[in-house]
């Protein structure tokens, strides 16, 4: 399932892909209203969440500054370890497959709670189970994970067993990555939460002050520090989350103590922390692991009269000077995107080639596809149903940091003949018209996803119902048999050769304009926090980071 992020796929353990907005992400309101909590900063930890969460619902969330707070709140039967990638236990103590793979049985540890005080029981479970798999709900995100799902029977107060109906090679990973939520809270279908959050997990959420502070604290009643697999992880009391609104205040607020982590873009990490305290008082880390990364994009709404002719779509991709972009705001530290995910990943084709900038290229598309500028205007036109239409179209954005990158593709365009108007929207905003479609075109990113990645969610028309991920309403038969095909796929080898097939359309299609890949990462993180597990194959450790000379609990 699929910001610049933590760089951890937090529901269902990465099948699911979330939105994140472009570059360096972030909005805040800005009020002068004071703060009232007590923070001690020796037993806090300060981090930018990077963008204000839209929604806090565990289900009817979408964004992924949602998910990093749940992630730390909701648990799951089980964790994956972080330097295998081998299931553990976590809520569940024990599990087993049946030898047909169609029957999972788990087992919970004793005495599990919310962290209202509430016991965490096997209806909990059962409720879970049910809530995802129900639109009323407002998971539509999570439908196509859950469909081979037939069953699940609670066994006794300790033990339950999911049945599949059909095979599919994420059936297994769906039912032990699901958040498990209390039935208590959550039962009506109705209810929002937004700005709360109940769950079982290390940390418990304190406050949430919008558009400025989000604050959690330590879970008393947190069984899983019983759980050996636990060992040496959530050290902080306290975590602060803030919404910082740039890129400059997030390395101000860095280099003044004020936050002690954060993600760094190539830019900042090359050229704008040369001199300290950055590399005394601020550690700065590059890092890269297989953990697969997001990648942005310019998606482009297919309900649209313009946006029909593959054509067209690649001209536009042709008109991105994503090498001069590289170069001049990422220090050439990216590699060009090439397809619909991480092209380091087994299921991306290698043989699928960047689109190149080449306006030369893109002017002989559009003129092939009956685009040209008669009335001499300096603007393409085409009679369409009739009616003289000029080449006008309108981009929605959320992060306004994403203004240098559109201004030259803006002036790009009009080069070649084409207006592009840019609408900066706030994040709730934006979000309203993605779901209901009302838009040309969107700049967003989708995060990394699983090692062991599933197209469904995102490019299987499908997926193009009201708040599905398919926004863009993209639909090709021959992609959608092949999902179909691939999921249900055990053999990994016999699934690779599907997807990258998936992979290989889609980037033809050109339903997107894709931007970047990035195997290199960067960081910044006070030397107050010491980082004992810096290297781990599948994430940076964080989880298992504590104060400069603390003891581990």
């Amino acid at each position: 399932m699929t910001k610049l992020k933590t760089r951890i796929d937090y529901k269902f353990r990465g099948i699911k892909s979330f939105l994140f907005l472009l570059f360096i992400v972030s909005f805040s309101h800005c009020s002068k209203k004071k703060i009232d909590l007590k923070i001690n900063r020796s037993e806090t930890y300060f981090n930018n969440l990077g963008g204000e969460p839209e929604n806090l619902h565990p289900i009817k969330s979408t964004d992924l500054y949602s998910s990093i707070i749940q992630y730390y709140i909701l648990e799951s039967l089980l964790q994956r370890d972080d330097d295998t990638y081998e299931w553990k236990p976590n809520l569940a103590k024990s599990w087993s497959i049946s030898p047909d793979g169609k029957t999972f049985t788990f087992e919970l540890f004793d005495s599990l709670k919310w962290s209202d005080g509430k016991d965490l029981t096997v209806q909990d479970i059962k409720f879970s189970f049910t809530a995802y798999r129900n639109p009323e709900y407002g998971g539509i995100k999570y439908l196509p994970y859950f469909e081979k799902m037939e069953s699940m029977e609670i066994l006794n107060d300790k033990t339950v067993r999911f049945k599949v109906k059909e095979p599919y090679f994420g059936n297994f990973e769906v039912i032990a990555g699901m958040d498990i939520i209390p039935e208590h809270i959550y039962k009506d279908p109705k209810l929002k939460m937004s700005k709360n959050l109940i769950g079982s997990g290390p940390y418990r959420l304190d406050h949430y002050i919008k558009g400025k502070i989000l604050v959690l604290k330590k879970n008393l009643l947190w069984a899983g520090k019983n759980n050996p697999a636990n060992k040496g992880k959530w050290n902080f009391p306290t975590m602060v989350f803030r919404f910082v609104q740039t890129e400059a205040d997030t390395l101000l607020r860095m280099e003044k103590g004020h936050l002690d982590f954060s993600h760094l873009s190539s830019e900042s990490f090359l050229e704008k922390t040369k001199s300290a305290p950055w590399g005394i008082k601020i550690k700065k880390v590059k890092y890269s692991n297989r953990k697969p990364s997001g990648y942005g994009f310019i998606g482009l709404n297919l309900k649209k009269t313009l946006f029909k002719d593959k054509r067209v779509r690649k001209a536009l991709a042709h008109l991105l000077n994503r090498q001069l972009m590289n170069e001049k705001f990422r220090y050439n530290q990216s590699e060009l995107a090439r397809g619909p995910w991480y092209f380091w990943s087994d299921y991306a084709d290698p043989t699928v080639p960047p689109i190149e900038f080449d306006p030369k290229k893109a002017s002989q598309l559009l003129k092939s596809a009956g685009w040209a500028d008669k009335d001499k205007n300096g603007i393409l036109e085409k009679t369409i149903q009739g009616a003289k239409t000029e080449f006008n179209f309108t981009l929605i954005v959320a992060n306004p940091e994403s203004e240098k990158y559109l201004t030259l593709y803006q002036e790009d365009l009009k080069q070649a003949g084409i207006k592009l108007n840019l609408k900066f929207l706030d994040w709730t905003s934006f979000l309203r018209l993605l779901d209901d479609k009302n838009f040309d075109s969107v700049m967003l990113g989708w995060s990394g996803g699983d090692i062991d990645l599933d197209p469904k969610q995102i490019w299987h028309s499908s997926s193009s119902r009201h708040k599905g991920s398919n926004f863009i309403s993209y639909s090709n038969s021959k992609v959608d048999a092949l999902i179909d095909k691939g999921r249900s796929q055990l053999n990994r080898q016999e699934r690779i050769k599907t997807f990258q097939q998936v992979y290989r359309l889609i980037a033809e299609d050109a339903p997107y304009i894709f931007m970047f890949n990035n195997r290199k990462r960067f960081y910044g993180l006070n030397k107050r926090i010491t980082a004992p597990k810096p290297a781990l194959n599948y994430d940076i450790g964080m989880s298992y980071w504590k104060f400069t000379n603390s003891a581990v609990e």
